[in-house]
């Protein structure tokens, strides 16, 4: 399997390549030549298989056993998803009626980016036992709404070789989440508050550091964010998972920030799973439900804090990949629509582009006063609380039924209701009293907390990394007792 970006400045590159650089240089970003097909009996034998030996089978298509023999995938695969509180890992747990929830956060940091990310963290340590001597480091630079962070250091703290930088906005993550990325004293984790910005400026400073090719070679960074393209693979794992749990094919609603979840759904169907349908399900920022109507992708002046923080993003980075696919793998034009999006804040899609990405998807925004009725409602009718990213799942889905046709309809249970109490302290009123906390999670706000606040620049982050990366010795990377 061999990779290109979608942009063209990258025609022909490995696996590891791929995984390490992230963004590719011309700031498009790295996709498959070709996605790989699955035959009925592949299926059929698939569906017997654990999880994590159903990870090694498909994951395998994307690698070369060249790069990565089929025994180290297997170890990585197995230690990846050794400890979770789920003997099953991603459950499909039956709500009501034909829906039913794939439960992602039965991880370290009780959110589906674990899923991705205790396997990217593997990963990375092992490519870095297969660099030469003297180059077996990884700078690790990311940007988080609130999940993305605390699952990367969960999936690297301690590594040796890594060094691992996560910029958030100050003060828009829930608590929980900003203590899963600050409750640890790992020498080589880095949790970085930026003063005033928005997930977008984090994003944006991040995708600079990794177009800036001096940096990127002088510290080897490493992309934990889903413009990675290991992220996407190991996210590919759990439609099929869930697929063969239900009776006939589902359609699959996702609650949709940078795009990674829901596109790691459409390469799964495209190689064969079994799918009806995906649903694209935002929150108050719609530049994607705005897209799959009128065909223009128009970033607003700022994202709408949310009862859903990580879904609070105005440009989804993993779009520009649909985009590619959506214009028949088309370089050149992806490159024009993206060029021009990055200069004006908007494009508009050629029909048959427009077209396309329709057929593919439907889409539609949820509302705060619709999440907070969405999960009150389904925990009167059937005792399960809903977090606020999922009831975005659900509501979508239900506000989209007349065009999806009869048949089991799976919501993609992002996070655990547990790391967002104040929307279920909202949502349910008195009522709340009767949801117990999740100790695990609420012990974590009286830990002592290691972060660093720093103004919202470029200037800023670089300077910070450059200071601490002079500091830093490889004696030093070992992990301390949290």
């Amino acid at each position: 399997m061999r990779y290109r970006s979608t942009r063209g400045g990258v025609e022909d590159c490995g696996f590891v390549d791929a995984v390490l650089m992230g963004l590719a240089p011309d700031r498009g970003l790295l996709v498959p030549k070709e996605i790989p097909k699955v035959d009925a009996a592949t299926l059929e034998k698939w569906s017997k298989l654990p999880f994590a030996s159903l990870a090694t089978e498909i994951i395998s298509l994307y690698i070369d056993e060249s790069e990565i023999s089929r025994a180290e995938l297997e170890q990585l695969t197995k230690t990846a998803y050794s400890n979770w509180r789920s003997e099953h890992v991603t459950p499909v747990h039956h709500l009501d009626g034909d829906y039913h929830l794939l439960e992602l956060f039965h991880g370290p940091t009780y959110a589906f980016k674990d899923v991705a990310l205790q396997f990217l963290g593997v990963l990375f340590e092992l490519i870095l036992t297969k660099k030469p001597k003297g180059q077996e480091r990884l700078t690790i630079i990311g940007a988080t709404s609130g999940d993305t962070g605390s699952s990367a250091i969960a999936g690297v703290r301690g590594k040796e070789g890594v060094e691992c930088f996560i910029l958030y906005p100050e003060n828009r993550t829930s608590p929980i989440q900003e203590a899963q990325m600050c409750a640890y004293d790992d020498e080589n984790v880095h949790a970085l508050a930026l003063r005033g910005a928005c997930f977008d400026d984090c994003q944006k400073i991040v995708k600079g550091l990794f177009a800036d090719q001096q940096f990127h070679a002088r510290h080897s960074l490493g992309a934990v964010n889903s413009i990675n393209w290991a992220r996407i693979v190991a996210q590919i794992v759990y439609y099929f998972y869930a697929s063969f749990q239900v009776d006939s094919a589902p359609v699959f609603s996702v609650p949709t920030g940078n795009f990674g979840d829901v596109l790691a759904g459409w390469y799964a169907k495209e190689m064969g799973c079994a799918c009806r349908g995906l649903v694209v399900a935002t929150n108050a920022n719609d530049i994607l439900a705005r897209f799959f109507a009128s065909g223009t992708y128009s970033r607003p002046p700022a994202a709408v804090e949310t009862l859903a923080p990580s879904m609070d993003i105005c440009v989804s980075s993993n779009f520009e990949r649909f985009v590619f696919h959506c214009s028949g793998n088309d370089a050149s034009q992806t490159k024009a629509l993206m060029d021009q999006f990055e200069k004006s804040g908007a494009f508009t899609a050629p029909p048959a582009l427009k077209a396309k990405a329709q057929s593919e998807m439907k889409a539609a925004s949820v509302q705060k006063e619709e999440i907070l009725a969405t999960i009150k409602t389904r925990k009167e009718a059937t005792g399960y609380v809903l977090d606020p990213h999922t009831a975005c799942g659900v509501r979508a889905a239900e506000d989209l039924k007349s065009q999806l046709g009869a048949g089991p309809v799976i919501c993609l249970a992002c996070a655990h209701h547990g790391k967002f109490p104040a929307a279920i302290n909202a949502a349910l009123g008195d009522d709340a009293k009767s949801v117990p906390p999740e100790k695990a999670l609420t012990d974590l706000l009286s830990v002592p907390h290691r972060k660093d606040i720093l103004e919202n620049s470029a200037r800023a982050v670089i300077d910070f990394v450059e200071k601490t990366m002079a500091s830093r010795k490889p004696a030093a990377k070992k992990a301390r007792t949290a």
